[in-house]
C-alpha cells in the first residue's frame, strides 16, 4: 500500500480537473526521483475504479520503462489486468485494458486493439512538434477509432531544444496541468540535495559543430572531448575529489564509445572499476551493470546515452559530467540521476567537466532562467553568486572576481542565447507574461486546505497559495485577493466553492495577464500582477 506525497496528490488532484472539466491535453511535470510511475499508476487505478471500462495505454520508449511503470501498478492495483506489449520485453498482450507499450512496438498496431479512453505518454518530451513520427503516428491512428481520445503527458523536462515548451496549442499536448518544483522538494526532503563542483580540466567547445536542433555534433565534440591528456586531468581529478569524500555509487557520462572506452581505461588504471554501458551493449550486461550498481557491488559506471532517462538507483551520490550538452533537458536527466533519496546518503555530488553547470546553472537552481555562478577558489565547489562566500568552506569572492562575474553576465543578457537574458537570484522584481494559470487543492497537514494557483511563464513556473478558508489575516487576505478578480460575494468564498467553478483557471488567465515576482531566498514570491512585462 502506498502512501502518496502531498504533491503526488496535488499533481493527481490538478490532473482530474483537467481532465473532466477541458478538452485538451495535459502535461504533469514531475522531477526525476518525485516518483512519477507512482502518479501514474494512482491515476489509472482511480480512473478504473471510478468506471470500470476504462481503457489506457501508457507509452514509452525503453522496455526499463515499460517494466517499471507496469510494475508499480501491479503494486498499487494487484487485482486490475494489466498487459505489456513490449517485443524487448518478450511480451504482446492485446485484450488487457490498461496496456504499457514499447512506442517501437506498437505505433503501428493502433488498429489491433480495442478504442483506448487515455493514451500517456511517459518522457512526453520525446513527442516531436511537429511532423510524423512514432508517437505521433500511433496517436493519429488511435484518435480515428476514437476522436474523443485524450492524451496525457508525463515529464520531468517539458520543453525540447531548438522548439522551446513541449506543450502548446498546436501540439498533441496543449497546458501543463501541474508543476513540482525541484527546489521545493529538496527542500521538504522528498528529493536528494546536490552539490556541485567545477573541474579544472574543462574541454575547448568554441569550434565544435552544431546539428539543427541547437546541440553539439557527436562526432565534432568527441573530437574534442576525447584527448589524451584531457581524459587523464578530468578522471584523475574526479577520482581525487570522489574519494576525498567517499562517493560510493558514481555515473560517468561520456561523448562516445571511443571516449567512454577510454575514460573506462582511465579509472581503471586508478583502481576504479567501471564498465562501459552504451545502446550497444548486450542487454543482460546492460541490466547486470545497472542491478551491481544498484545493489553496491559496483562503485562506478560508464555510459553513453543510456543512463539519462529511467534509470532507478537511489543511491547515486555521485555523477561527473564529461559530455558537454547545449541541452538543459539533457543536462537534467544527467543531473537528475542523483535526486532520489536512499538510506544514509546525504547528497549527490556533481563534478563538471564539460561546462554545463557554467551553461545552465545548478539543478536544484534551474527554475528556468539563468543563474549567476561562481567556483571556490580553494574546492572548486560551484554556488549562487548571490551567497558571496563557499557555502561548503567559507572561501569569500574577492571584489575582483565579483566584477569579472558581472562583466561576464552583462555580456550574456547582451548577446547570448543560452538558458536565458535574465538571472533567476536577482534581487530585483521581475515581471513576466502569463501564458496559462492551473489551479488545485493543496493540503498542509494541522490547516485548512488552500487553493495552489500556478502561473506558466514560458517554461517557467510561479505559485501563489490562497488561504480562503485560513482564519483571522490570512483568510481575510485571500478574500481581498478573490474580491479584486471576481468582486464581492455576500459571504466569505471557500476553497470548495472556488474549486467547483470548472472555468476558474480561464477566468484567472483572462485577468491575470502578468505576474511580477521576486526571489525570497530559495523561492520566488509573487508581489504584482498585470504589470508591464519586462
Amino acid at each position: 500500500m502506498y502512501t502518496l506525497r502531498p504533491y503526488q496528490e496535488e499533481a493527481l488532484a490538478a490532473l482530474h480537473q483537467h481532465i473532466c472539466t477541458r478538452k485538451d491535453n495535459p502535461c504533469v511535470v514531475l522531477p526525476c526521483g518525485a516518483g512519477k510511475s507512482v502518479v501514474i499508476a494512482e491515476s489509472i487505478s482511480r480512473w478504473q475504479v471510478e468506471y470500470p471500462p476504462f481503457r489506457c495505454c501508457v507509452l514509452a520508449h525503453r522496455k526499463e520503462l515499460v517494466q517499471q511503470n507496469s510494475d508499480k501498478l501491479k503494486a498499487i492495483s494487484p487485482d486490475l489486468n494489466v498487459g505489456i506489449f513490449s517485443a524487448a520485453l518478450s511480451q504482446r498482450d492485446y485484450d488487457s485494458p490498461v496496456l504499457f507499450a514499447s512506442i517501437d512496438s506498437i505505433y503501428k498496431r493502433a488498429g489491433e486493439f480495442k478504442p483506448f479512453d487515455v493514451l500517456m505518454v511517459d518522457e512526453a518530451h520525446r513527442i516531436p512538434p511537429k511532423g510524423e513520427g512514432k508517437y505521433r503516428t500511433f496517436i493519429a491512428e488511435c484518435q480515428k477509432f476514437n476522436p474523443n481520445l485524450r492524451v496525457v503527458g508525463w515529464t520531468a523536462t517539458p520543453f525540447r531544444m531548438g522548439c522551446g515548451p513541449i506543450c502548446h496549442s498546436d501540439h498533441i499536448l496543449n497546458l501543463i496541468c501541474y508543476n513540482a518544483g525541484i527546489t521545493d522538494l529538496i527542500e521538504k526532503g522528498f528529493l536528494s540535495r546536490l552539490r556541485s563542483k567545477v573541474g579544472v580540466a574543462q574541454p575547448e567547445l568554441t569550434d565544435v559543430k552544431r546539428n539543427n536542433g541547437g546541440d553539439y555534433i557527436t562526432k565534432s565534440l568527441a573530437e574534442a572531448t576525447n584527448k589524451v591528456e584531457l581524459v587523464k586531468g578530468a578522471v584523475a581529478e574526479a577520482v581525487r575529489i570522489l574519494n576525498a569524500e567517499d562517493r560510493k555509487s558514481i555515473i560517468f557520462f561520456c561523448v562516445d564509445v571511443e571516449h567512454g572506452e577510454a575514460v573506462e581505461k582511465e579509472l581503471r588504471s586508478h583502481g576504479i572499476t567501471a564498465p562501459l554501458v552504451t545502446g550497444a551493449t548486450k542487454q543482460q550486461d546492460r541490466d547486470l551493470a545497472t542491478r551491481r550498481l544498484r545493489n553496491g557491488k559496483l562503485r562506478a559506471v560508464c555510459n553513453v546515452n543510456v543512463f539519462t532517462e529511467g534509470t532507478d538507483a537511489p543511491n547515486i551520490d555521485g555523477i561527473v559530467l564529461l559530455r558537454p550538452t547545449l541541452s538543459k533537458g539533457l543536462f537534467a536527466q544527467m543531473a537528475g540521476r542523483g535526486l532520489r533519496i536512499a538510506p544514509g546518503k546525504q547528497d549527490c555530488l556533481i563534478l563538471d567537466f564539460a561546462g554545463v553547470i557554467e551553461q545552465h546553472g545548478p539543478l536544484d537552481l534551474l527554475d528556468g532562467g539563468y543563474v549567476a555562478l561562481a567556483v571556490c577558489g580553494e574546492c572548486r565547489e560551484s554556488f549562487s553568486r548571490a551567497l558571496g562566500r563557499c557555502p561548503h568552506c567559507g572561501w569569500v569572492i574577492p571584489k575582483r572576481e565579483v566584477e569579472r562575474l558581472e562583466s561576464v553576465e552583462r555580456e550574456r543578457r547582451m548577446h547570448s542565447t543560452r538558458a536565458s537574458n535574465k538571472s533567476i537570484l536577482s534581487n530585483e522584481p521581475e515581471t513576466h507574461k502569463v501564458n496559462a494559470v492551473y489551479v488545485s487543492r493543496h493540503r498542509k497537514s494541522g490547516s485548512p486546505d488552500s487553493v495552489c494557483v500556478q502561473y506558466r511563464c514560458g517554461v517557467s513556473i510561479f505559485r501563489e497559495w490562497v488561504t480562503l478558508d485560513h482564519p483571522d489575516f490570512a483568510g481575510r487576505k485571500a478574500q481581498s485577493w478573490w474580491v479584486k478578480r471576481f468582486g464581492r460575494q455576500q459571504s466569505a468564498v471557500t476553497v470548495d466553492e472556488a474549486l467547483s467553478d470548472l472555468f476558474l483557471s480561464q477566468s484567472l488567465l483572462e485577468w491575470t495577464k502578468t505576474v511580477t515576482v521576486k526571489r525570497n531566498g530559495k523561492y520566488f514570491e509573487v508581489v504584482g500582477y498585470n504589470a508591464e512585462a519586462s
